[in-house]
């Protein structure tokens, strides 16, 4: 009975410790509830409302925060690398150069065409941002 006792003890203790990624769930600007342990733009219905930042944080969790950004043309967006290592492959006609493997460094890139310019970090699957340019 004690042996099933103690791994009873070990089961409840393990799932009680791996419960969930953190954050709390409160309102956003439309009404609706999201995980504010998440960072990124405004989520709006499943859309993302962008963020004026010209700062990127590439994380320690895998993400980019924020994930969607919005500038001007000609802003200079920097990207600043943790002790993780992880790149940044733009897509769209007049995006700046990728940024190779990069971890503890600030790389920066300006935005000289206005558009919607998507990129991921193909080292970590589904990390993945968005900068439009206006």
């Amino acid at each position: 009975m004690r042996i099933a006792y103690s791994a009873f003890l070990v089961v409840a203790a393990t799932l009680t410790a791996c419960g969930g990624g953190g954050g709390t769930t409160a309102p956003n600007s439309t009404g609706s509830t999201g995980n504010t342990g998440n960072t990124g733009g405004t989520n709006t219905g499943g859309t993302t409302t962008p963020v004026s930042t010209n700062t990127v944080n590439a994380t320690a969790e895998n993400s980019f925060s924020p994930n969607s950004i919005q500038v001007s043309v000609g802003t200079t967006v920097s990207f600043i690398f943790a002790s993780v290592i992880h790149n940044v492959n733009f897509s769209g006609t007049g995006a700046p150069a990728n940024i190779a493997n990069t971890s503890n460094a600030t790389v920066s890139r300006t935005f000289a065409t206005a558009g919607v310019f998507t990129y991921d970090c193909n080292l970590h699957s589904g990390m993945t941002g968005k900068v439009t340019v206006q």
